[in-house]
């Protein structure tokens, strides 16, 4: 008898434990995760100065990424533009699908950005908050928005003194204007990879190379050489 009631025992315990852990375990998988923007420095300075006059419409992307599991559906992230911004919805920028994928851990969001004939002598900024919804909580407190500039006046990119000073030098409107036209290159804010840097370096030194024995030395607006290190 008493074997009887120790084994009942044991297997009553054994039930309660395995509730127990596909209790926790739906909690785990059930529970919203949390997202973050990836991107560092969490803002992109965009000017259509840096495209053919062709261009009247471009794509940037924010890229996100989750706190916790996948999962077996899509899920959307709840983007607001913050009040005050000057870009407007639909005119200046259009936010494309929110989306982290089905199994996926992070998400590009597109913004499809429109060249307007007001920002030739103005610049316009939205700042997109992630906010709470069913499907995600908010990440690091500090990597919960992504600001985004528009312009399409030619300036000087926001990061030049600590990016790309290292590879290409003093800045001029001269030099950057000949660096848009021999790299391709029309977003010089956001994140930069070392290898695209050194790439675009010495892309730079063969064209101005080649400049110089054609057309001889190329002068900036200062009435200074243009040169790379």
């Amino acid at each position: 008898m008493k074997l009887i009631i120790k084994k009942g025992l044991l297997m009553l315990a054994a039930g309660l434990l395995f509730a127990s852990c596909t209790k926790d375990k739906d909690l785990l998988f059930n529970e919203p995760t949390a997202i973050y923007v990836v991107a560092l420095p969490d803002s992109v300075d965009f000017s259509f100065a840096t495209t053919p006059t062709s261009v009247i419409s471009d794509t940037l992307f924010m890229t996100y990424r989750i706190i916790g599991n996948a999962a077996p559906q899509d899920r959307t992230i709840n983007l607001v533009a913050r009040d005050g911004a000057t870009a407007k919805a639909g005119y200046h920028y259009k936010l494309g699908p929110a989306v982290v994928k089905a199994g996926e851990f992070a998400a590009e969001v597109p913004v499809y950005v429109y060249r307007k004939a007001g920002l030739k002598d103005s610049t316009v900024q939205v700042i997109f908050d992630i906010k709470e919804n069913a499907d995600f909580k908010t990440g690091f407190p500090t990597r919960l928005r992504y600001k985004l500039t528009l312009t399409d006046i030619l300036q000087k990119p926001s990061n030049w003194e600590t990016t790309w000073k290292t590879y290409f030098g003093e800045y001029s409107e001269v030099k950057f204007r000949f660096l848009l036209s021999v790299t391709g290159r029309t977003v010089w804010t956001g994140a930069v990879y070392p290898g695209d840097s050194r790439f675009l370096a010495g892309r730079a030194r063969n064209a101005l190379l080649e400049y110089n024995q054609t057309y001889g030395a190329l002068i900036d607006e200062n009435g200074v050489e243009v040169s790379f290190p």
